[in-house]
Order: C-alpha cells, then sequence, then structure tokens
C-alpha cells in the first residue's frame, strides 16, 4: 500500500479557492490598502506636451517633396537627441533661471517621435503643472531655434529643415503620478495572486485525511460514515444518550446501520475499534457505537482492552479499578467485573488495574478465554484497543476480532499514519471493515430541521435510572 501524490483538476483547485477563501480575500484587501497608501506618500509629479513638426524647405515636384519627407524622417531621432543635449538645455536653464545642471534637467524631459512621422513630443515632468508646461514649450522652442543652426543650409544660405510649434504646452489638470486607484488595484492583484499560490501550497503540503477523498488516496477500505466535530469547547462523552438527536448522534447511527451491513453474521460479532495514534477520538466513538447497538435491542458489551491509557469506564462513570486485569488475575469473577449501564443500555467492561505488561496480558490464553466467553453471551463486543502506531497491542488484538474499525480524526490524521496503520493491522491478520472520519466539519446544506426537536423524555429517563448494584454513575 502506498500513498497516491495529489492529482490536481478543476474539483481540486475549487476547494482549495473555496477553503483559503478568506485568507485570498483578506491578502487582496490588504495588498490594495498597502499599494495605496505607499502610492499617497508619494510626491505628485505632473506631465505637459509640446509638439513640433519638422519639414524640409526645398524642392517642389512630388519626388523632391518624397525624397525631402524620408530624409527629415531619417534625421527625427538626431533631433531626439538633440533635445536633450547641453545645446538645447542650457539657454533653458538660464532663461527659467534654474539651479539645475543640464544633465538633471534631461531626466525630467522625455522626447517620442510617432512611428513615420516627422513630429516631435516633448514631454516634461515636475511637481508644479506651471512649471512643467514651462520647461516644455521653453525646450521645444529652443530645439527649434538649434535645428535651424544645425540644418544643413541651401544655396541661398537659408536652413533646409525647420521646426514648428504645432502644440503648446498647456498646465495639467491631472497628476501623472502617482495613480492612486491604479497602484491599489496593481498591488490588489498581487495579492490575490500571492493569496492563490499560498493556498495551492497550503493545499498540497496538507496531508490530513479531511475527507473521502483523501481516504480514496491511500486505501481501497471503505468510509463507513463520517462524525462531525462537537460544538467548540464541549465534549461528546456519551453524546447518543446525553443528545440523542444531535447532528453527530445520527451520524454514529449511520455508521451503526452500514456495519449490520457488514459481513459479521455469525452468532457473536467482535468489533475492534482503533486508531492511529492517541487522542482521535476511538474510546469516544466505541461507547456512543455500543449505546446505538443497545438502542436497537442487541445485548452488547464494551471492552476496555486498551490497559495504558484506558477511558471507556470514565466515559460510562465507573470506576476502573475493578474490571478485565482483575477478572483475569481471579480476584472477581467475570459476571462481578461486567457492570450494567442504565436499565436498556450496554454492557461494561472496565480495564481494570493497569499491568505493567499490557502486552503479554492480551496475547494470554486466559484473555483469550474470556473473549470466547462473552462472545457466547452477547450480540455484539466492541473492544476498545490502543493506537496502532503507538504500541503493538492493537496488532495483537486485531486477529481475535471478526472486524477491525479505524477512527480517523480528519484534523490531525495524516495519509502516511493512515496506510501505516491499515498495513500493520492487515499484516497482523486483522479484517478491516472500513474507516470512520471523526471531528469532520459540518457541512453547511446539514438539514437542522430535527436538530431542535424535543428529546424522548423516556429513553434519556432510562439513561438516568439506577442500574445494576455493581454500576457507579449512569454519564460521564
Amino acid at each position: 500500500m502506498s500513498v497516491e501524490p495529489a492529482t490536481w483538476n478543476l474539483a481540486h483547485v475549487w476547494e482549495a479557492l473555496r477553503k483559503f477563501w478568506a485568507l485570498i480575500v483578506g491578502l487582496t484587501i490588504l495588498a490594495a490598502g498597502a499599494g495605496f497608501l505607499i502610492s499617497s506618500t508619494v510626491e505628485p509629479q505632473f506631465q505637459s506636451r509640446a509638439s513640433l513638426y519638422f519639414a524640409l524647405n526645398q524642392g517642389t515636384s512630388g519626388s523632391d517633396l518624397n525624397q525631402g519627407s524620408a530624409y527629415t524622417q531619417n534625421q527625427m531621432l538626431s533631433f531626439a537627441r538633440l533635445a536633450t543635449s547641453s545645446r538645447v538645455l542650457e539657454p533653458v536653464i538660464a532663461e527659467l533661471q534654474m539651479n539645475v545642471e543640464p544633465r538633471e534637467l534631461a531626466r525630467s524631459i522625455a522626447i517620442s517621435i510617432p512611428q513615420d512621422t516627422v513630429i516631435l513630443d516633448v514631454t516634461a515632468t515636475s511637481n508644479d503643472p506651471d512649471r512643467a508646461a514651462t520647461i516644455a514649450n521653453s525646450v521645444a522652442e529652443e530645439l527649434a531655434s538649434v535645428v535651424q543652426d544645425v540644418a544643413a543650409e541651401s544655396v541661398e544660405g537659408a536652413a533646409t529643415i525647420t521646426a514648428s510649434l504645432i502644440d503648446d504646452a498647456v498646465p495639467p489638470t491631472v497628476q501623472t503620478v502617482p495613480n492612486k486607484t491604479r497602484d491599489a488595484l496593481l498591488a490588489g492583484a498581487i495579492g490575490f495572486l500571492f493569496g492563490v499560490l499560498v493556498a495551492f501550497i497550503a493545499t498540497i503540503g496538507d496531508t490530513r485525511v479531511r475527507n473521502e477523498a483523501a481516504v480514496a488516496r491511500v486505501t481501497d477500505l471503505p468510509v463507513l460514515g463520517v462524525v462531525t466535530r462537537t460544538k467548540r469547547n464541549v465534549a461528546a462523552g456519551l453524546i447518543v444518550a446525553r443528545e440523542p438527536q444531535s447532528p453527530v448522534a445520527e451520524d454514529v447511527r449511520r455508521i451503526q446501520s452500514a456495519l449490520a451491513f457488514s459481513s459479521l453474521d455469525g452468532d457473536s460479532r467482535r468489533l475492534l475499534i482503533t486508531s492511529a495514534s492517541p487522542g482521535e477520538g476511538k474510546s469516544t466513538f466505541s461507547t456512543n457505537l455500543a449505546l446505538t447497538l443497545s438502542d436497537v435491542g442487541a445485548r452488547t458489551l464494551v471492552m476496555d482492552a486498551d490497559l495504558r491509557r484506558p477511558r471507556v469506564g470514565a466515559l460510562f462513570g465507573h470506576d476502573s479499578a475493578v474490571g478485565m486485569t482483575t477478572a483475569l488475575m481471579g480476584d472477581v469473577e467475570l459476571s462481578e467485573a461486567i457492570v450494567s449501564w442504565g436499565a436498556h443500555g450496554p454492557d461494561v467492561l472496565s480495564s481494570g488495574a493497569v499491568p505493567p505488561n499490557p502486552a503479554a496480558v492480551i496475547s494470554s490464553q486466559a484473555f483469550r478465554s474470556m473473549l470466547d466467553t462473552v462472545s457466547q453471551r452477547y450480540d455484539a463486543v466492541i473492544i476498545d484497543s490502543p493506537p496502532v502506531l503507538t504500541v503493538a497491542d492493537a496488532n495483537l488484538l486485531a486477529p481475535l476480532a471478526d472486524g477491525v474499525v479505524i477512527v480517523v480524526d480528519s484534523s490531525k490524521t495524516r495519509r502516511a499514519q493512515l496506510a501505516n496503520t491499515v498495513r500493520s493491522i492487515e499484516s497482523a491478520g486483522g479484517r478491516i471493515l472500513g474507516i470512520v472520519l471523526n471531528n469532520a466539519r459540518a457541512s453547511s446544506h446539514r438539514n437542522t430541521y430535527y436538530a431542535d426537536a424535543p428529546s424522548d423524555g423516556r429513553r434519556r429517563g432510562a439513561r438516568r435510572a439506577s442500574p445494576s448494584r455493581h454500576s457507579a454513575t449512569t454519564e460521564a
């Protein structure tokens, strides 16, 4: 068995976006706000443009005019370079009484030539709109004068190329930079893309078994059901008895119904409940499953075979000091170690005193004989075992059970852990019936029509009724 690599399709992409939509939206808004604030700190700059038209002053025929136009276009790049030269900018600096060097002024001037034209645009940038227009006009006028000085002369001594100002620069009314709206949108787009990237990376890196699709990547075993998480800071406990009409109780009943269709058709049913690691809810699921089996009339026994961290007795409110191990040692009879819970509830066999070597107790012939004995008395025997990847006890118990159910916490169990758990149980000779996804996020489409319906008073009263003389309290 191996963990299959994630294959991405549109469904996975949508799932990643849906799961991390709040992060994506938050990063988008945060980036857009940061872009707007940064843009607001930039000093406003204004641009103004003046346009010059260059013409050849000789030639009357069509052929001469065509050649002259081509000649002028070839000279446009030279004129553009001339516009930012010291020959042009020094007189402008002197005229406007500017305290800058020509090279520094050239950085605030942009020259452009529309393609296939003899038009040259002079664009000046300044933090003062009036100043930008003045500089653009002065540079254009000075360039026109310099062109006449440097252009070739005709036989009559006149300049062959002249430049005429066709558009005066005017003070702009709107700043060119910063463009706060554009900068905010650009920063927001970057934030959105970053959020999507983070969502994809988080989804790819998240190897937790969150749903049935994740289980399918690990094993072909069926998912018997999904148990949704309880309310925050509310322990599940014996929720089937405490809140019999809650969504969690209904989830456990669905799983019990799914198990009824499994191939456990003998006179007795030994069901081993385990998990990959501690804290995944196997003990809570075992006790609630036993309650649902008792509700349908099955004679049910819950055995706490987790001799390292027993919890079944505590969940039922029993003292675990007397139980399975004390009966195996002969200190009490098995019938005395088994405690009834409620008038119609399951019987409970707590762990008893924790032994120094639990594996030796589980692998003993005395334990096998006890398991055979209770299997003859009950329709269903629920065995709560330690986690598979923590100790070897579950591997010793798996061959003794008719079926194994693996409880997987969807918020913590990794795919590799589930794969190792399945591999370990199967190599020990256990027969795995399926997977139970525990602590899953409740679906937004869950029907809550019956969620607030009044509970059955007679049933709850039965849970609170005094049990046999071997019982302690009735609810954890």
